[in-house]
């Protein structure tokens, strides 16, 4: 459900996985799902390498977990059950991409 392209509301049919009506629409909600795994992608990255410097961290990835494995004991859950979880994945990418800058950026001497 992560990685589900959210295309319930877009251009591209619903049934995005079948390339035989329209190609374009089908590589348009590929893209999608691409930019969702690079969103979650980020955000590990971030937990991984600013997960002590972050205050409450231990409460947003509970929230997370929790969410996501509440989830996993529906019989029909929906991808759009998960938007609540979107902003903590927007912070920790935000995080991830802030220390990977830190590293690249040169110190200045006093």
């Amino acid at each position: 459900m992560w990685l589900r392209p959210r295309t319930e509301i877009l251009p591209p049919d619903v049934r995005w996985w079948e390339f035989n009506d329209e190609v374009s629409s089908s590589v348009m909600a590929v893209g999608f799902g691409l930019l969702g795994l690079v969103y979650v992608g980020a955000a590990v990255l971030g937990l991984i390498r600013g997960a002590a410097a972050a205050p409450y961290a231990g409460l947003l990835i509970s929230f997370v977990v929790l969410r996501s494995a509440f989830l996993g004991t529906l019989e029909n859950p929906e991808p759009r059950y998960l938007l609540e979880c979107y902003p903590v994945v927007l912070l920790w990418a935000a995080v991830g991409v802030m220390r990977v800058a830190e590293r690249r950026r040169p110190v200045a001497a006093p």
